[in-house]
């Protein structure tokens, strides 16, 4: 079989402050459900690499501190 090299992030860009509303509410839970465990172990069935230890406790940190 073929491989890649990994050779790109995704992400997402979004205020941290300043979102009112659902806006605020649906944008924080979307990158808090795909920041979970939960989403992150089902991405190498679809064929991503999951982002793990000081990354993924980076964004976590970042959504929390999303208001």
């Amino acid at each position: 079989g073929s491989s890649y090299p990994i050779v790109l992030v995704t992400y997402e860009i979004t205020c941290e402050k300043g979102l009112t509303g659902s806006d605020l509410e649906l944008t924080k839970a979307f990158l808090t459900y795909t920041s979970s465990d939960e989403a992150q172990n089902l991405l190498s069935s679809i064929g991503y690499v999951p982002i793990s230890g000081d990354l993924l406790m980076k964004v976590r940190t970042a959504v929390a501190a999303i208001s």
